[in-house]
This record gives C-alpha cells, structure tokens and sequence, in this order.
C-alpha cells in the first residue's frame, strides 16, 4: 500500500474518531494544529507509518470566519508594520480573513525566544533563522510539521520543490519552515544586497577620486573626514560620517565587507571561515584577522564609531534618509522597503542641496560605472559576491499553539507563490501603483511608471512592506520586467538587474552565485548536546569580542584580543565542532558535484 493511501486512509479513521467524539470544538482547519512527532501537550503524536503527518490536508481553510493570530519576529533590528494599514496588507486580511499582531524583541532575541519555549507564551508563528534557532524550537516541541497541510493543487508543491524541501528539514527529518527567499538550484542567481554604497554630495566635494581598490575607499573616507571636520555638513545640516554599515551588534557587517576586498570566500555562520575548502573558525584564518585589522585602523583614524554596534533599525534610517554617511556598506535593496535613499533624494531636493546615494560599480552610472563592486585590496583580487543557496536565507513557521494553522501555511505559502510575490511588488490592487489587471500578454498594467514611483505611493500601496516570505526567482522576474518597460528605472532593480545578477554569458566578480554547500550546516549539532553547547558559547564568545577587536584603541590591545578568543574556542571544543561542520560540508560539495570557488568551477569564468 502507497504512503499516500495509507495517510488518506488514516485521515479517514482520525476524522470518523472526532465526529464520534463531541466535534472539534469550532475548528473548521482542514488540518489540525498537532505536530508530526509531538502534540501541543509535548506528547507523541499517532502518526502514520514512516512519519506520514497525523493529519492530511483535503485543501485550503475555510475562510468564512475571522481570525487573529500572532508572529514574532526574531530579530530585535525588524520594523514592525501595522497590519491592514497599506493596500497590500488589506487586501491580504480581506482574502484570507486575518489579522496578525507582530512582535520583536526588544533586545537579545535568543533569551526572549527560550522564555518564550520555557514559559509557555508562545506565539502562533515566528520568523526565525535556520539552524541553532529553528532547531531549539523543534527541540521543545513547539513547531507543527509544515508538509501535513499541503493539499492536491497547492502551489506550494510547485513553488518550493522536493529537492529544496528536503535541505530544508531539520535533524528529524521533517520540515517546519516557509522559506523565505527561495531560488531554484543551478549556478545563476539573480538579485543582490549589500554593496559599497557613496554619498553623492560628499564625493563631489572630495573630488571623485576613483574607487578601485579597498586602499582607494579608505582615503575617500579620510577626506571625507577632513571635510567633515572642516565643516561640510549634510543637506540637512547634520554632521557626516565618513564610514556606516548596517547596524548589527555583532559587527558582522562591517567584517563582511573588508573581508570580501581581501578575496576572503563567504563567511560561514557568521563567525567561520572556508577558506580552500576548510571549515575554521574565522579568527584563526590570517585573511579574516588581516580584514579586522583594517576596520580597526579605520576606527582609530575616526572613520566610524561604535554607534554602528547600538543603532536600531529607525536609527540607521534616519542618518541614511538626513543624507549623513560618506560611504557605506549596506544592502541598497532596502531602498524598496526603508526608503533611505528615496526619501533622502526627495528631502534634499526640496532644501535645494541635491544628495543621492550610489552603489559602487553601478554600470548606468557614469561616475561609478568603471568600478569594481567590490574593490579589493589589489587590483587583480578575486571579490566574491553572495553565496544564494536554493532554501533561501530563514523561515517563517508555525507553532502548536496557534489554532487554525492551515489559515496561516495558507497565507504564508500564498505570499510565496507567483501570484504573491507580483502582489509583494506592486502592493493592493486597491493602492495607487495598481488595480490588479494585467494586458493582453500577461504584463501589469500600472497607474505610475515604475521607476517613479514615490516613497509615500509605495507606503500606500503595501508594495515591499511585506517580504517575509517571499520567493526569490517570482520576486525577480516579474521586477525585473516591470522595469525594463519602464520610462523611469527603479534604481534598486536596475543595479541588482545589471550589476549584481550573475550573468551565465559573461560573468562577473562579484556577481552574486548559486550553491548549497553551506546548506544545513547549522543543523548538523544537537543545540542541547554537550557540543551544542560548545558551539552557542564560542558563537557567544565572537559576537561580543568581534565588536571589541575591530575596536580595540592599540596594536597590543587587538593582537591581545584575538589571541583570547582564539584560546577560548579552543578550550570549549572547536576541534570536535569543526569535524561535524567538515564532514556535512563535504558531503554537500559532493552531493552537489562541485566546490563553488574550485578552479575547475571557475565561478566567474577566469580561466576560459
């Protein structure tokens, strides 16, 4: 008998149990809220043979009645929106007759998320990182299995494969997560974030010396401190900041950039390192100490300050939109939902004192045009882009206590799916961008040019406001083609289009790139096991010693401060973490068929 037939038939004894019981009590869910492998209650579940879910979905919710619900967001630096308040967001209450209540912490997220396991007060769902994160959740028992509410016709199937469901699944071998950016394998990917980003007014008063390699940044930075110190001011008359990037206490933003100039391969869970194909820890690799090393003489010339560390999400927005830093590392993406640049253009045209940001490299750009997106530290170093894995960057789940989970996979995997994601671009159809009508060849009909569109339009119509989840190729393609018919360009969409995108014909350094040999590495170690606990306490350990190196006042007192965490990571089990991380790293690579960065990948295609 077929696993499909004996879940049916299973669904079919479970249904017969609750009509001869006293109902289900107004739940109307096509599935039930009990997880595969664990109830509410944290008792085993009877699941089916070969962990089939104990429920099977018959199809989508009923919507006819209301129903509110709460997701946390995970991350402290999140913007909370408010629901139903923009065009997108009305037309998704509307369509699936909810409300949510969103949440963050307001500081250290992992402690409010153990309070939350512990304690009980859960929320209905959460948007969470992959790994250490999602695994604590699953561990207590607080997820319901995903797959039990796919029903015959959804898009989730379609949208999300087997293969990408199936690095997507935790150490149980079952999968809990809506994943958030997904692509389809290959090696091209489309799409990019964080770039080198300058400030328009500030370049053209130091000149526009050209921007070719990591030292050429540095002393752009450095007159932009002279001139700041010699009184230029923003538009806004705000004091200006030679150098910013994306506020994140653990300073991984600013390692990130300075070690992608120094030809370092992407960083592995923040804190470690593949150089040539070996997991280490990042500290213990020359490149990455020689990368910290340069962001902390950047600190002791007074090029930027620890502020980066504090700032919350509002914060950096308002130094970004008052047009304050010189040069940034950032992700210029966040144009489309913070609007730091728009917003900037447009207050600073209105005070008669243009100032813009543009990204490194842009090739539309003619004073930017000739740059490498990422200088490094010659001209001949290898700048890797970003590693885009098939799964996506984290996930959207669903806990045992929310009470109508199928109305939420519903929306999250709506959200996800082709139809979702031209919603995410364009917003309601209600909002001023749109009417939800489409041409005779299947392309929207907007009511504003793409590219000039206004901040205040985009706010209205929900557009962007509501990516979490979101489906990277549905995402792309369909911006990408809105703009290309456009009169005027979105400015995030032409740069991640013609700069960032990998091109299969003609590649380039520091395109952005597809593989999955990072997949999964953090779910390889039990997070309650003894080497689990190793590993969140060396984790601990750099992202607050990682900040403080990149600070440190003198050449002693940084050489002090690496070797400390060096001999800290030693002592709590780094050889026994790095053997686990190694072995499932290999095996991605194999199963995969490639290393991304071998020559005989040749990435960016050097070698022809």
């Amino acid at each position: 008998m077929s696993k499909k037939i004996l879940a049916l038939l299973l669904a079919l004894v479970m249904i017969v149990g609750v009509f001869a019981a006293c109902g289900d009590g107004g739940n109307n869910s096509s599935a039930g809220n009990s997880s595969t492998g664990s109830t509410a209650d944290g008792d085993e579940s009877t699941g089916g043979d070969d962990g089939e879910p104990s429920n099977v979905s018959t199809g989508p919710d009923d919507v006819s009645e209301p129903y509110s619900f709460r997701c946390y967001w995970y991350y402290d630096w999140a913007q909370i929106k408010e629901w139903g308040a923009d065009a997108f967001s009305k037309f998704m209450s509307e369509k699936f007759n909810v409300d949510i209540d969103f949440e963050k912490p307001d500081a250290d997220a992992d402690s409010k998320l153990q309070l939350m396991l512990t304690g009980g007060d859960l929320p209905d769902a959460i948007i969470i990182d992959r790994g250490r994160a999602l695994e604590n959740c699953v561990q207590a028992n607080a997820l319901v299995e995903i797959e039990q509410f796919m029903y015959e016709g959804c898009t989730f199937a379609e949208d999300v494969g087997e293969d990408t469901r199936e690095l997507l699944k935790c150490r149980d071998g079952k999968l809990y997560g809506i994943p958030n950016w997904p692509r389809a394998p290959g090696k091209a990917s489309t799409g990019g974030n964080e770039q080198w980003i300058v400030n328009t007014k500030v370049y053209e008063a130091a000149g526009k010396p050209a921007l070719n390699t990591l030292e050429d940044l540095h002393q752009y930075a450095l007159k932009a401190k002279e001139l700041a110190d010699g009184g230029l001011k923003s538009y806004s008359g705000m004091d200006i900041i030679p150098f910013y990037a994306t506020n994140e206490g653990n300073g991984f933003r600013i390692t990130k950039g300075f070690y992608r100039s120094f030809g370092g391969r992407n960083l592995v869970e923040s804190y470690f390192t593949q150089e040539d194909g070996k997991i280490d820890l990042a500290v213990n690799t020359p490149l990455y100490v020689e990368a910290l090393r340069e962001a902390n003489k950047w600190y002791r010339e007074g090029l930027w300050t620890q502020d980066i560390y504090t700032d919350n999400g509002d914060q950096l927005t308002e130094k970004f939109t008052n047009g304050r830093p010189a040069l940034a590392f950032y992700d210029f993406s966040q144009d489309d939902t913070n609007n730091f640049r728009r917003v900037c253009v447009e207050k600073s045209t209105e005070a008669g004192d243009d100032t813009s940001y543009e990204v490194i490299g842009d090739p539309s750009n003619p004073d930017f045009a000739s740059f490498p997106q990422y200088p490094g530290v010659s001209a001949d170093t290898i700048t890797y882009g970003d590693e885009a894995g098939s799964p996506g960057w984290n996930v959207n789940v669903i806990t045992t206590k929310a009470e109508r989970p199928q109305r939420i996979f519903d929306l999250f995997t709506w959200m996800i799916s082709e139809e979702g994601s031209q919603y995410q671009v364009l917003g309601g159809p209600e909002g001023p961008i749109w009417d939800g009508e489409f041409d005779a060849d299947g392309n929207a009909i907007l009511n504003i040019d793409y590219g000039a569109i206004t901040s205040k339009e985009q706010d209205a119509a929900g557009a962007w406001l509501w990516t979490q989840p979101a489906h990277s190729d549905y995402v792309d393609a369909f911006k990408f083609g809105l703009n290309e018919r456009a009169e005027k360009k979105n400015w995030v969409v032409s740069i991640q289009a013609n700069l960032c995108t990998y091109d299969e014909e003609n590649p380039k350094v520091g395109q952005k790139f597809k593989t999955d040999q990072l997949t999964g590495l953090g779910n390889v170690i039990e997070s309650t096991s003894d080497l689990g606990i190793a590993l969140k306490t060396i984790q601990d350990q750099c992202m607050a010693e990682i900040p403080k190196i990149m600070a440190a006042e003198s050449d002693e007192e940084f050489d002090k401060l690496v070797a400390d965490l060096q001999d800290f990571a030693a002592k709590n089990k780094l050889a026994d973490i790095l053997v686990e991380w190694q072995a499932k790293y290999d095996a991605n690579i194999e199963l995969q068929g490639f290393d991304a960065y071998s020559e005989e990948y040749d990435v960016y295609g050097l070698n022809k």
